[in-house]
């Protein structure tokens, strides 16, 4: 929800500047009408300039993260949908002639400002800058409205262009809206089949390809789809590929993040040179909306190689200077890389490059990242056999969700309830893990949760509760999962299972 109201706090910032815009526009045109046409005349600039207001306060509340942004977001929102149905009131009567975009957004808004947002520090420090990521703060926090204004401004040479060609638009406001969500769809779609493309040409694994609501992704071996329909609104992309081999070149990473850009590029290209090529009347030109995939098409591709950071997640124009670099971040994505190959080749976490994976973890000392890096070190320790190291870079990792906390899944609080219980002996430390892991109302229950939950049990003495979670981790771990993620799950049941036998349980 919180990156839904961002988005959408920028839509805010625009519509408040449409607002104002129509407000001079109607104050700087002379009066010569009746009387109560001069009334209604100057009403008009009023309401808009409360419209106005309202929306640059619902903007600025989401962007300073104040409490009173939940309340001017649903103003904002109302007034949207108010707009949006007016068309429902004013003959011809009908919701086909409203604006069903802006009927879109105020529904997405009411939804994502219905609760009031819990306090959100941990997600503005993962928005912030990191030294040395090739971001900046302004940036960050600004990229949605550039976003906005460039598709905006797309659309509106589009629409000039339709009218310089002769081309005629629908009528029905519904259409324009429908198709714009349809080539957004498109667009992601074609740079993440380019990224995929070049990467399985080059030797990667596919491991997740995410367009909008459209979501498939690897879990415990197997794909798996999701249909998330309010990622339509914010048509996002991701592709998890990943390299198969530990020594993969650094041109072959750089070369895949570029595909998704030189896709747009090379699309757009195409299809601007065959709408401006084209008679108006032409099939080619598919009622004229080939121009419009074409410019949002060039837009994409630049709006992605500027190097910014939503959330989380990098642009690829930040993941290539920071490829380029050399530096830490490289080593990041390195070590990410090699993660994700655990799961979908046989490639186990003693694989990984444990020297960039610690250079990146000298110079990301907080965050999510800094966590996660933490717990990668754990993993290759563990799967090492070196159980003092492991411990050690548990407790880091433990320290940095504790000074910096991030909305993290239960699934990545597994290891701080199985290490604080097998290699820390940490009976009250891994209770208070699995209470953390509890409170974010876990819904996979896979073999990770059950061997944590065996290792809580076994380490505060109740062996009945413990073989019972240690029987359903081992049945889980022992399916047709080849992968090295899943041998080495095995390896940690193999373990527990000697600690439940042989070891005393110290607590």
């Amino acid at each position: 929800m919180h990156t839904l109201r961002k988005y959408l706090s920028w839509s805010f910032a625009f519509t408040s500047f449409v607002c104002l815009q129509v407000t001079f526009s109607i104050g700087l045109r002379p009066i010569r009408e009746q009387a109560t046409f001069r009334f209604l005349y100057l009403l008009t600039p009023a309401l808009f300039t409360a419209f106005s207001f309202v929306f640059a306060a619902a903007w600025w509340g989401v962007f300073k993260e104040k409490s009173s942004a939940w309340v001017w977001g649903i103003a904002a929102s109302m007034i949207n949908i108010a707009v949006a149905l007016a068309p429902v009131v004013v003959p011809p009567h009908s919701i086909w002639n409203g604006f069903l975009l802006i009927l879109a957004l105020g529904v997405a808004g009411l939804i994502a400002f219905s609760r009031r947002p819990e306090p959100m520090n941990a997600a503005s420090q993962e928005h912030r800058a990191v030294p040395g990521d090739g971001t900046s703060k302004l940036l960050n926090n600004a990229v949605q409205f550039i976003s906005l204004l460039v598709m905006v401004g797309g659309y509106s040479w589009w629409l000039s262009w339709l009218n310089v060609k002769g081309i005629p638009l629908a009528h029905q406001s519904w259409y324009p809206t429908l198709v714009a969500v349809i080539i957004g769809l498109a667009l992601v779609t074609l740079h993440e089949m380019g990224h995929a493309a070049i990467g399985l040409v080059l030797g990667m694994k596919l491991r997740a390809f995410v367009v909008g609501p459209f979501q498939w992704r690897i879990q415990d071996g197997r794909w798996h789809f999701q249909f998330r329909p309010k990622e339509i609104l914010v048509p996002g992309g991701a592709t998890g590929i990943v390299p198969t081999v530990t020594n993969f070149p650094r041109w072959a990473h750089l070369s895949m993040i570029a595909a998704g850009p030189f896709a747009n590029a090379l699309t757009g290209a195409v299809a601007l040179w065959a709408a401006m090529s084209a008679e108006p009347s032409s099939p080619i030109q598919a009622g004229g909306f080939l121009a419009l995939f074409g410019v949002w098409s060039l837009a994409m591709c630049a709006l992605n190689l500027i190097p910014f950071r939503t959330n989380i997640n990098y642009s690829d124009g930040a993941q290539i200077y920071q490829l380029l670099s050399n530096g830490p971040w490289g080593d990041f994505h390195r070590a990410v890389a090699l993660v994700g190959a655990s799961l979908v080749s046989p490639l186990r976490p003693r694989d990984y490059d444990i020297a960039a994976l610690l250079r990146a973890a000298s110079r990301i000392n907080d965050g999510k990242r800094g966590m996660l890096l933490r717990l990668y070190a754990f993993s290759y320790f563990l799967d090492q056999g070196k159980f003092t190291e492991a411990g050690s870079a548990l407790g880091e990792a433990a320290l940095i969700y504790n000074q910096s906390p991030s909305d993290i899944s239960a699934e990545l609080l597994t290891p701080f309830v199985f290490g604080s219980a097998y290699i820390l002996r940490d009976s009250s430390g891994a209770r208070q893990w699995w209470t953390h892991l509890e409170a974010k109302k876990p819904t996979r229950f896979n073999g990770d949760y059950w061997l944590a939950s065996s290792a809580l049990h076994w380490i505060e003495g109740n062996f009945q509760d413990a073989n019972e979670a240690w029987e359903k981790a081992n049945a889980l771990a022992q399916g047709p999962l080849k992968a090295g993620a899943y041998e080495f799950d095995r390896y940690c049941c193999s373990l527990l299972r000697h600690a439940l036998y042989d070891s005393p349980v110290v607590k």
